[in-house]
């Protein structure tokens, strides 16, 4: 399995996809099977700034359902972003979801993360 590059939810950066394709290149599905990658930092704690828990749910395609973070800061699913309690239209977050893309690359590539391939 490796991750589709071309999403309507934004450009992927290069790095993430390099990224996600090598957590994945040992991943074999089912037909009836989606995956999560879910990035954690082993040092974060919730009373605390920090590096917050990311999750990435992918399709048998390597389609990206949904991009969340688990403080709810945000969320990207289907056509729409989510900021805290609003609702917007997907383009509204388009900019931030690349930034933060961008910085879960790096974070991830200077050992901040720790990810766990979980089978849906």
């Amino acid at each position: 399995m490796q991750l589709n590059p071309f999403t309507k939810i934004t450009t992927l950066d290069p790095a993430l996809v390099s990224i996600v394709n090598e957590l994945l290149k040992d991943t074999s599905l089912d037909a009836t099977e989606f995956v999560a990658l879910v990035f954690r930092d082993p040092n974060h704690v919730a009373e605390n700034d920090g590096h917050h828990p990311v999750e990435i749910h992918l399709n048998l395609n390597g389609d990206i359902l949904s991009i969340s973070s688990q403080t709810y800061e945000y969320s990207f699913e289907h056509d729409t972003f989510r900021q805290f309690d609003s609702t917007h239209d997907l383009e509204c977050g388009r900019g931030l979801l690349g930034l933060k893309l961008a910085n879960l690359a790096a974070q991830y590539k200077s050992g901040v993360y720790e990810v766990e391939v979980i089978r849906l």
